[in-house]
């Protein structure tokens, strides 16, 4: 199960700028509850690989991963 999980499809986009994926990610939150999740739920996601570079992947993937959450979709931000 876990390489169906990061294996590339031909769907995926990166999650920030929406070119062609290089890397897949998974995102677990430490407190689910602050989420709005339940325990055990984890996210897919994939970055190019000009924006895996970037030091502040980890909190912009977060913020787009929240405004899903909250009903808002995905909008890649450049």
């Amino acid at each position: 199960m876990a390489r169906e999980i990061i294996e590339r499809l031909p769907s995926d986009a990166c999650l920030l700028c929406g070119e062609a994926p290089g890397v897949v990610g998974i995102f677990v939150p430490d407190k689910p509850m602050m989420w709005g999740i339940s325990a055990g739920k984890a996210f897919r996601y994939c970055l190019c690989s000009k924006c895996h570079q970037r030091p502040d992947k980890a909190e912009r993937v977060e913020k787009i991963i929240r405004h899903e959450l909250a009903g808002g979709g995905v909008t890649y931000g450049k």
